[in-house]
């Protein structure tokens, strides 16, 4: 149908209002994902910040663990693990792998498996990289020179505690030193709360803007998906007909107009199996019309044609609508009867070979008697097409040799196909 030049205008303005929408909509998807993108990265420095603030807090508390234990027990491994403390937070000892603090809850093989050393780097290296203010890097330093200055007081602990441990006691359980350790945590604490509160500010005004687009992203796609459907709902429609015939063409046989070959193989499979999954049987039938080269031989091809689709006339009114009726091929066709055991199945195809004897082929020259010999298996929990044809082709050649004009059951079970020669 030719279309009107109004069509053509409204048609064109839609796809440049689509287009604009287009434009405007992946706008505000790169704003959107931008914003989750710079929300992602601030909760992540986030945690990066305040696991450096911990660190300190951390190694504070490690150093004072180790220090008391080892003037209170003289044992050498505190003065070498608060040694070794030191010297990773300095950065004159390599830095564990994922260095937190079960490091020191865990003995010495555990620790050189899990936490291989990395690259030395001190403490307060890794701080100055940080984005923290001014006010929030100074309380960390602080707290860091506090624990340094902390340090020196145990240092001075161990010195004594070989010629006086009592003294060496005093200097780490007393009120001095515990006035020391809360300079060091009082800062820590400060510094959480002001960087807490300046992330939380800024990571409220990013959510914010990222739910105002939000909001907008659903009404701007839902007007893209309309346009688009009106755009493109011709086209669709054309183009599924289009694919239906061509499909249809290419699954159906052109003068029976039944299903082919190319559909039985393509569905046949998929078919056993869902009925395998559902544990119904299936029978699958081979049929071959008796002597029909001699049909077409003595009466012409174009009689021959009209048998067939005469023949496919009298199955199509006998099957069922759950049943596949295909042309395999010249004049073999198959029939896929689910839900039927061996006995049904046995009858069904004996009456079929009854019916199709009866009912001669008649035009105004000719009435031509023909017959049907049938070779069959159920599916015997063996759901392979190609196995059920092997089968079947080899009752189906059976039945030739005993007569034709008959139905005869193959095994589905047996480990080699038999071969078949039809005619």
């Amino acid at each position: 149908m030719r279309l009107s030049a109004g069509f053509h205008r409204y048609f064109y303005a839609l796809q440049a209002l689509l287009l604009g929408l287009l434009i405007y909509s992946a706008y505000l998807i790169h704003n959107f994902y931008r914003l989750t993108h710079e929300i992602a990265i601030v909760e992540n420095t986030r945690f990066d910040m305040v696991a450096l603030a911990n660190e300190l807090q951390q190694s504070s508390d490690q150093l004072t663990f180790f220090a008391q234990n080892y003037v209170v027990t003289g044992k050498a491994q505190y003065l070498e693990s608060f040694e070794q403390v030191l010297a990773i937070r300095d950065g004159t000892a390599p830095r564990p792998q994922d260095y937190h603090a079960t490091y020191w809850n865990l003995n010495e093989s555990e620790r050189n498996s899990l936490h291989y050393g990395q690259e030395s780097v001190a403490l307060s290296d890794l701080m100055n990289q940080m984005p923290y203010s001014e006010t929030e890097f100074a309380l960390l330093r602080l707290a860091q020179n506090q624990s340094d200055k902390l340090a020196l007081i145990e240092q001075q602990a161990f010195a004594l505690a070989a010629s006086d441990k009592e003294k060496a006691k005093a200097l780490l359980f007393g009120a001095r030193y515990k006035e020391a350790k809360h300079s060091i945590m009082a800062p820590i604490d400060q510094f959480l709360i002001l960087l807490n509160k300046r992330l939380a500010d800024k990571l409220r005004g990013l959510h914010q803007r990222e739910e105002s687009l939000a909001r907008s992203l659903p009404i701007l796609l839902g007007l893209n998906a309309l346009l688009v459907a009106s755009i493109f709902v011709m086209i669709n429609i054309r183009f599924n007909r289009h694919h239906k015939e061509l499909v249809s063409l290419s699954m159906k046989d052109h003068l029976t107009r039944i299903n082919n070959r190319k559909y039985l193989s393509e569905y046949g499979p998929q078919y056993l199996q869902y009925h395998r999954r559902h544990a119904n049987s299936v029978c699958l039938a081979l049929m071959d019309i008796d002597h029909f080269k001699k049909i077409n031989d003595n009466f012409g091809h174009q009689v021959g044609d009209h048998i067939l689709q005469h023949f496919c006339k009298i199955v199509g009114n006998r099957v069922r609508q759950s049943d596949t009726f295909v042309r395999y091929g010249g004049e073999e066709f198959v029939l896929l009867l689910p839900n039927m055991d061996a006995q049904q199945c046995e009858k069904f195809l004996n009456e079929l070979c009854c019916l199709v004897a009866q009912e001669n082929y008649i035009d105004r020259k000719h009435c031509i008697a023909y017959t049907v010999s049938i070779g069959w298996v159920d599916s015997s929990n063996h759901y392979d097409l190609e196995t059920m044809l092997q089968r079947a082709d080899g009752a189906m050649y059976q039945a030739k040799q005993s007569g034709r004009n008959r139905a005869q059951q193959g095994d589905c079970s047996s480990s080699k196909p038999l071969l078949a020669i039809s005619n």
